[in-house]
């Protein structure tokens, strides 16, 4: 009885440190990414008219896949990662 409480209790702890991560994540991107395309638009694309007005968004493209990769991996798939954790804590 006190090891599944321990387990649950452990369970839930790991599973709210994924979140507070992602959500780190996800603040540090729209933050970093904001200011990004703000000092493109302001200053890069005016002082190069040539340059392809998509060219700004591929840093926000290629880390808005590592976001929706690291949602599915540690927060929604997290209970297979609590699962490896916990098998590795009862040895």
């Amino acid at each position: 009885m006190v090891d599944e409480a321990y387990k649950k209790a452990f369970r839930t702890a790991i599973q709210a440190r994924m979140k507070k991560l992602f959500m780190t994540h996800l603040v540090i991107y729209l933050v970093v990414n904001i200011v990004w395309l703000a000092i493109n638009y302001m200053v890069v694309i005016p002082a190069n008219p040539n340059l392809p007005v998509w060219q700004p968004w591929y840093s926000p493209i290629g880390w808005g896949i590592c976001i929706v990769i690291h949602y599915m991996t540690y927060v929604s798939g997290g209970e297979k990662l609590i699962m490896e954790v916990e098998a590795e804590a009862e040895r």
